[in-house]
């Protein structure tokens, strides 16, 4: 099953349904990922304001 993004908070989940913020807005249509260990200390976390560790898609 291919992944998909939640257009609320841009994570990359499985199935029908964001387990983060619950919505059901997904997207089929992303073109790279980024993969944040700890928000806290990354660069690139911090412009995307991203405060938590996940698998994130990048349009």
């Amino acid at each position: 099953m291919a992944k998909k993004m939640c257009k609320q908070c841009k994570r990359l989940v499985i199935g029908d349904k964001c387990p983060i913020c619950q919505t059901d807005k997904l997207n089929e249509s992303w073109k790279g990922r980024v993969i944040i260990i700890d928000a806290d200390k990354s660069e690139i976390a911090k412009k995307m304001k991203l405060d938590t560790a996940g698998e994130y898609a990048l349009r």
